[in-house]
C-alpha cells in the first residue's frame, strides 16, 4: 500500500474521495489516504510547498496567483467543479446594491474566488470602495462568520448554501449564471513531486475517476447522500439537494471524467489581466495544468 497525504477544503465536492475511501475503492487500488482538512488557501499553499501534504485542493485562481507571484511548480492534474458557488447574504439584504457598506467575506484577500465576487459587484454597481472584504478564511468558516453576523454576504458551495437558504439567508447570485464556462477547483500538486510520484499520482487519479463515476451514476443518490449527510451532519433532505447539484455537471457540478477546462481556465486568466494582476498578453492556460496524469488513467 502506498499512503498519499491530501488536505481538503470542507466542502460537498470532498464525496467523490470520502464514499471512495468508505467504498473501499482507494484501497483496492493499493492506495491509503491519509485527509486533512485546510482552514483556508494560504494553509494549503503552505503545506503543499513545505511536503505537508502531496496533495491537494485549490480554486485554479489561487494556483495561477502562486505559480505568478512566487515561481511556485504547482500544477492542476484534475478539474472539480465549474463553480458551485452562490452569493449568499443575511436576510435583511434583498439585492446585491444593498451590499453597499457591508462585509463581504474571502477566503484570500488576493487570489480565490475574490475577482469573481468583484466582478458581479462590479455589474451591478458596486466599487471596490463600496464594500468591506474580510478575510473569513475557508468555505464552513465563511458560513459559520455569515450565520453568525461577522460578515454580512461570501460566496459559499452546498451543502452550505443549502442549509443557510433554509435558514433564510438570501441567495442573491449564482456564478454558474454569470460565468458558465469557469475552472473553479481543481486538484493540484507541485510538479517535482509529481515527476518522482509519477504511478502514484496517475493511480490516485484512476481510483478518483472510478469513485466519480459512481458518484455521478444517479442510481446511487440515496448512497452518496447518506456519506455528504454523515461527514457534514446534515438533515437527510439537504444532502440530497447537496448530491443534486453535484451531479449536474451541465448546471456547474462535478466535471464529468474530472476535465480541466482550458477555457474556463482563459476566464480565471482574463479576470486576473483586467484586474492588472496579469500582463497583457498572459500566459496560456497550459502553463497552469498538466493533463498527462489524467490522460494515462483514462487509457488504462
Amino acid at each position: 500500500m502506498f499512503a498519499l497525504n491530501v488536505m481538503l477544503f470542507g466542502t460537498g465536492s470532498n464525496v467523490v474521495v470520502t464514499a471512495g475511501i468508505a467504498r473501499g475503492v482507494f484501497r483496492r487500488y493499493g492506495l491509503t489516504l491519509d485527509l486533512a482538512y485546510t482552514q483556508g488557501s494560504e494553509m494549503l499553499c503552505e503545506t503543499l510547498l513545505t511536503g505537508g501534504c502531496d496533495i491537494g485542493v485549490l480554486a485554479a485562481d489561487d494556483v495561477v496567483y502562486e505559480v505568478e507571484r512566487r515561481g511556485l511548480d504547482f500544477c492542476i492534474f484534475m478539474g472539480i467543479h465549474a463553480g458551485l458557488l452562490s452569493l449568499m447574504a443575511r436576510p435583511d439584504i434583498e439585492t446585491l446594491a444593498q451590499l453597499r457598506g457591508r462585509r463581504f467575506g474571502v477566503d484570500d484577500t488576493a487570489s480565490g474566488f475574490v475577482l469573481l465576487a468583484r466582478q458581479i459587484l462590479r455589474d451591478h454597481g458596486l466599487g471596490e470602495s463600496d464594500y468591506t472584504l474580510v478575510k473569513a478564511r475557508g468555505m464552513n468558516l465563511r458560513a459559520e462568520a455569515l450565520e453568525h453576523g461577522e460578515i454580512d454576504a461570501a460566496l459559499l458551495s452546498p451543502p452550505f448554501t443549502l442549509a443557510l437558504h433554509d435558514r433564510g439567508f438570501r441567495d442573491l447570485a449564482r456564478v454558474h449564471d454569470f460565468f458558465p464556462r469557469y475552472q473553479a477547483g481543481g486538484f493540484v500538486t507541485s510538479r517535482a513531486w509529481a515527476r518522482t510520484h509519477d504511478e502514484e499520482l496517475t493511480t490516485f487519479v484512476r481510483a478518483y475517476l472510478e469513485s466519480l463515476a459512481w458518484t455521478l451514476d444517479r442510481a446511487n443518490r440515496e448512497s452518496a447522500a447518506r456519506y455528504l449527510a454523515e461527514e457534514f451532519k446534515l438533515d437527510p433532505d439537504i444532502a440530497r439537494r447537496t448530491y443534486d447539484m453535484l451531479a449536474d455537471s451541465d448546471g456547474g457540478g462535478l466535471f464529468r471524467e474530472a476535465a480541466i477546462d482550458p477555457e474556463g481556465l482563459q476566464v480565471v486568466i482574463d479576470m486576473r489581466v483586467r484586474a492588472g494582476l496579469l500582463p497583457s498578453p498572459p500566459p496560456p492556460p497550459a502553463k497552469y495544468y498538466d493533463t498527462q496524469y489524467l490522460d494515462r488513467a483514462r487509457r488504462t
